[in-house]
Order: C-alpha cells, then sequence, then structure tokens
C-alpha cells in the first residue's frame, strides 16, 4: 500500500498541476478521442488503426482552412480534412502509416475503381499459379503464421506486384496488409501481439491445442479463409470507391519522418491548426504491435531498421533512445517522486523514459510555433498515466508545457475515463478521476 505521506504529495502536486489552467469535463468528446467509432467508416475502415482519433474530432475545429498533423498515422485528420475542401499536411515517422495514409487519401477515378474490381479478382483466381515471393528475414514470422498461410498470402502477394497500374497496385497491397492480422497466428493487443493460442486464465495463460484453436478460427479450409478475408476488404474498397472523391486540389502532402525534425514541420504553407495524438506516455511500442505489417510489408529489412524508427520516435516506451539528463523538468519532478522505488517500472527506466517524453513533447512545440499563424491552435489528443503508485498527468503537464513556450492555453477537456491497472488500483482508486483522456487546446501569441 501507499504510505499516507506519498499519498499527500501526490495529491497536493496534482492540485497544484491543475492550478489555474482551464479544466473543464467534455463527455461529448467521449467518443471522439478513439478509434472505434471509425472502424465502420467508409475509407477510414481499409486499414485498421486503432491507435488514431476519430474522426468527429475533426467537426470541432472545421473553420481550420490548413491542418497540419505531426503523428498522422494512417491519415484520420488528412483523410476527413480533404473530403471536406480543406489543405491538411501530414508526418509520421512509420512507413507503413504514410504508406496507408498516401493510398488511401489519392484522387480515384470510375477507370480506377474499375481496374481495381477487375484486378482485384483476377489476383485471387490466379495467385495459386504465382511462385511466393521471398520470405522475410524476420524469424519469427514462422512463429506469427502457419505455413499454409504465409504460403497462401506470399502467392497473393507476387501476383500483385505483377500489376502494372501502380495507383491499383497500392491499393490491392493495402487490401494485403489489412488481413495480414486475420490471417496469423496472433492478434494486437495492448502494447504488442497475443497468440491466438493462448487463453488467459487468472494470474496465468493456457496454451490451447492446434486441433482446438486451428479450425475454429480458420474454419475447415485456410486458403478459403484468406480468399473470403480478401472478397470481403476487396468489397468494401469498391464500394467506398463509388461515392469516395477528393476534391481538385485538396489531395494531402504526406511526408515519412520524425515531427522531432523542425524541417519536418515545414510545408512551406502557415498552418492555422496542428492536431495530433502522439503516442502516449504508456510504455507502448507502436512497432512492436505492426511488426507483423512492417516485416510482410517489407517497410523494414533488418534489426538494424526497426533500431532506427525507434531512435528517431518520440520517447514513449522502454525501447525508445533513453534520455540522459541531471536535471528533471521541476513540473514532472514531483510526480516522479511519487513512485516507489522497488516497483518494477521503475527499476526498467520508466523515470528516464517519462522525462524523455515530456523533453520531446517541449521540442514539438516549441518548433510548432514556426509553422503556426498568429492565433494558430495546437489540439493535443492524451491519456494520462499510472506507474509504480504515481499518476502521471500528461494533460496538465502538457499545457504547463505550452505555457512554458509561450502559448495560451485555451482548454484542458477531459473527455473520457481510462482504466487503472490492477497493479495501481488499490493505491490509486481515490485519485482515479486523473486516469482519463483529454484534449489539451493551445493558441499560439
Amino acid at each position: 500500500m501507499q504510505s499516507d505521506m506519498a499519498r499527500l504529495n501526490l495529491i497536493e502536486a496534482l492540485k497544484k498541476a491543475g492550478n489555474k489552467l482551464p479544466v473543464s469535463a467534455a463527455p461529448e468528446l467521449g467518443a471522439a478521442v478513439h478509434w472505434t467509432p471509425s472502424e465502420n467508416l467508409p475509407v477510414h475502415r481499409w486499414f485498421r488503426y486503432r491507435e488514431g482519433f476519430s474522426p468527429y474530432l475533426l467537426e470541432h475545429f472545421a473553420n481550420a482552412k490548413h491542418r497540419l498533423d505531426p503523428f498522422c498515422g494512417c491519415g484520420t485528420t488528412l483523410l476527413e480534412s480533404s473530403m471536406r475542401g480543406r489543405h491538411s499536411y501530414g508526418i509520421d515517422i512509420n512507413p507503413l502509416a504514410t504508406f496507408v495514409t498516401r493510398t488511401k487519401t489519392r484522387h480515384y477515378t470510375t477507370s480506377d475503381r474499375q481496374a481495381f474490381i477487375r484486378l482485384s479478382a483476377e489476383v485471387i483466381q490466379e495467385y495459386r499459379h504465382c511462385p511466393p515471393t521471398a520470405l522475410p528475414s524476420y524469424e519469427l514470422l514462422n512463429k506469427l503464421f502457419l505455413p499454409e498461410s504465409i504460403n497462401t498470402l506470399l502467392r497473393i502477394n507476387n501476383c500483385i506486384s505483377n500489376v502494372k497500374e501502380e495507383k491499383v497496385k497500392n491499393l490491392l497491397f493495402l487490401v494485403w496488409l489489412s488481413i495480414l492480422e486475420e490471417s496469423s497466428n496472433v492478434f494486437k493487443e495492448g502494447n504488442g501481439l497475443k497468440y491466438r493460442n493462448k487463453r488467459r486464465k487468472p494470474g496465468k495463460y493456457i496454451t490451447v491445442s492446434d486441433k482446438e484453436w486451428i479450425p475454429k478460427h480458420f474454419g475447415d479450409d485456410i486458403q478459403t479463409f484468406i480468399k473470403n478475408l480478401w472478397n470481403q476488404k476487396c468489397s468494401q474498397v469498391a464500394e467506398d470507391m463509388a461515392t469516395f472523391k477528393i476534391p481538385d486540389g485538396y489531395t494531402p502532402r504526406v511526408r515519412t519522418g520524425s515531427s522531432l525534425k523542425k524541417e519536418n514541420l515545414d510545408f512551406d504553407v502557415p498552418m492555422d491548426l496542428a492536431i495530433f495524438s502522439p503516442p502516449y506516455a504508456n510504455r507502448f511500442d507502436y512497432f512492436e504491435a505492426f511488426k507483423m505489417e512492417l516485416w510482410m510489408g517489407n517497410f523494414v529489412s533488418s534489426s538494424k531498421d526497426i533500431s532506427l524508427l525507434r531512435k528517431d520516435s518520440m520517447r514513449s516506451n522502454l525501447a525508445a533512445k533513453r534520455f540522459s539528463s541531471d536535471k528533471c523538468w521541476i513540473e514532472l519532478s514531483p510526480f516522479l517522486d511519487c513512485m516507489d522505488e522497488n516497483a518494477s517500472s521503475v527499476r526498467m527506466g520508466i523515470k528516464q523514459a517519462l522525462q524523455g517524453y515530456f523533453h520531446d513533447t517541449r521540442i514539438l512545440l516549441h518548433n510548432l510555433k514556426d509553422v503556426l499563424t498568429k492565433k494558430g491552435r495546437v489540439v493535443i489528443v492524451v491519456g494520462n498515466s499510472a506507474y509504480a503508485k504515481s499518476i502521471i498527468p500528461t494533460d496538465l503537464l502538457i499545457a504547463k508545457l505550452g505555457q512554458e513556450e509561450g502559448y495560451n492555453v485555451q482548454a484542458v477537456k477531459v473527455a473520457r475515463s481510462l482504466h487503472v491497472s490492477s497493479q495501481q488500483r488499490s493505491s490509486l482508486s481515490h485519485l482515479k478521476n486523473f486516469m482519463r483522456e483529454s484534449v489539451v487546446i493551445l493558441e499560439r501569441n
């Protein structure tokens, strides 16, 4: 249990952090700060990317004409903005994400749609006659896929590679990427991948036999299962292409790279809105969660490639480049001081990771000032976190960073509650209101 003194110190630190900040409840934003409402929306549904926010959030900032998303993911901001005749610009360090975004936000003609329908049918009819492409060098792929699954997928991929029309080829490749997870032995959950042959029991996992889990997931025939996935996704894409149109002149500009590098933020256009959801300070390694698609899609070809991506990414997890400084930011320090030094997260380096996270956030806020118009707004969707019997009020701390960097804090809108982990529940139940997702709104002076 947390000591009485530690509890009092944490309560005092939280009160001080929120002092004079415009914090308010905004339950109307609850459905806008997570991706779930988007998973059945046209075009958004082409690739499952649950780390993003909902396009409904953009409705609250509809007047902005030039919109920048420095963590664009799979393109929620860019797609929604372009469809509504707004200029948009996106950056993401993940090459998978920027490929998906570019493919979703291109202008497609009626002839493109007809070619897609024709070629998607040809690919699934002819894949048996195509040899499989070379298996990527990632050694765990044979654990992530059954032999028949990966053989079928690599044959389909080879058929796609023979398509001549670039726009249609990319669409077909996007469909292929989107069915990898369902075609595999794993699924995304939490901060990584979980195996389908593992069943959670109180305090442990048990292994489910192949005779049970394989037919339960794949049915009687794996190839038929994958063909059905392909046909269903292609039908979705073709259906959306019939009505989806980006107005002329509003195709988004997308850049692959780190938004922490100042030059990547500059599109030679002043922005009146920067809107984004950065990686949360929750230890999730999103490269780990998408390693299957990154390797299978040849977006990375070596462990060095993954290491370089982690090195240049925002320091939100323990796998990122370590932050080294003898001096801790004064606003963050009380929350680190309240941590239980015996907790495993502290021993693993969570304090250094959090210092790096807010250091990187400061860099981004500082650099954004150079690309924003006067009175331009920065809208940030963030989630708070809890470690070692302490809470990290990310929403309040980012608002404080904004103040220190010369922004006006317009609002900290609390959208919805987050669950406290079972490890933290007993010690932090009295502060559960601080476990939340919020929208922080800053304005450039």
